[in-house]
């Protein structure tokens, strides 16, 4: 069985994207701007759209976190993914559910999910 990422941003569930769950295969990885110290962005595969086919497309969930933060951040992303089992939540890895103001890192305290168009 595949694990799943779960995200949620804001502090209502009212709108196309305000919740997010991706197979763990779909990751593509993670997105850091030089310019920007506190959002680390991560890249999947898109789920809607283009799909993906034209090589850019991709759906993006972006982490507001505190400044200079990314590697520590990374670090607890990674060991959630890693760690999680099977019985934990049905194989459900959460990384930011900012509804209920859960987070798999102190360091990450909001959450935005834009997805390919």
């Amino acid at each position: 069985m595949e694990k799943f990422l779960f995200f949620t941003d804001g502090d209502t569930v009212d709108a196309v994207g305000d919740v997010a769950c991706y197979p763990l295969s779909s990751f593509l990885g993670f997105k850091v701007s030089a310019a920007d110290t506190t959002s680390l962005g991560m890249n999947f595969a898109s789920t809607i759209g283009s799909g993906g086919t034209d090589g850019a497309a991709v759906d993006v969930v972006d982490l507001t976190i505190t400044a200079a933060t990314h590697k520590k951040v990374i670090a607890s992303i990674v060991k959630a993914m890693n760690s999680a089992t099977f019985a934990d939540e049905g194989g459900m890895v959460v990384i930011a559910d900012e509804l209920n103001s859960v987070f798999c890192d102190s360091d990450i305290t909001a959450c935005a999910i834009t997805h390919d168009s």
